[in-house]
C-alpha cells in the first residue's frame, strides 16, 4: 500500500510510531548504567556527566559528544527529568495503548463512536511531538473532535 492511498490514521500511527522509536533510541543511547555529576579539572574544571567507568557523556560546556547524541545542557537537562529506564517503560506502554487503539479503531464489531474516539486518543498522542518533523496540521484533535461531533450528530439524526 502507498503512502498515498493509506488513511490519516495508518499514516499517524507509522509517524508516532518512528518518533517512539526515536525517544527509544535516544534513552538506549544514555545507557543503562546510572550516570552522575560531578566536577572533573581536565582539561579545565567543568560539570560533567560521568558514566561509572568514567567516559564523559557530556559536560556543561556544552561540547558534543557522538555517545549521547546530546549537547552538554541538553543532556544535563533529559538526564536529570528522565531517567532512561522510565523513557523505555513508556515507549513501550506508548507502543501497547497505540497498538490497542488501532485495533479499536478498525475492529468490525467497533461502533462508529468508539472508533473515533480511538483515533482520536491517537492524535492527542501525537499532540506531544507536535514540533517534531513530519507532524501534520490534520492530525490536530481539534480536527479530530469536529469529526467526532459529525458523527455524533449523524448517529442521532439517524435515531
Amino acid at each position: 500500500m502507498s503512502i498515498s492511498t493509506r488513511s490519516t490514521i495508518d499514516n499517524l500511527i507509522e509517524w508516532l510510531l518512528i518518533q517512539i522509536a526515536e525517544d527509544e533510541m535516544k534513552a538506549r543511547t544514555a545507557g543503562s548504567e546510572p550516570w552522575k555529576w560531578k566536577v572533573i579539572d581536565t582539561p579545565a574544571q567543568r560539570d560533567a556527566l560521568v558514566r561509572p567507568n568514567g567516559t564523559v557523556c557530556a559536560d556543561s560546556w556544552g561540547a558534543d559528544r557522538q555517545e549521547t547524541g546530546f549537547r552538554g545542557a541538553e543532556a544535563k537537562v533529559f538526564i536529570e527529568r528522565f531517567n532512561p529506564e522510565r523513557i523505555l517503560a513508556d515507549c513501550e506502554a506508548k507502543r501497547r495503548m497505540l497498538a490497542r487503539l488501532q485495533n479499536l479503531a478498525k475492529a468490525w464489531w467497533t461502533t462508529t463512536r468508539s472508533a473515533e474516539e480511538a483515533k482520536s486518543v491517537m492524535r492527542e498522542m501525537a499532540l506531544a511531538y507536535q514540533n517534531r518533523p513530519g507532524y501534520r496540521d490534520e492530525w490536530r484533535p481539534d480536527l479530530g473532535v469536529r469529526a467526532l461531533q459529525a458523527v455524533s450528530s449523524m448517529e442521532r439524526s439517524a435515531i
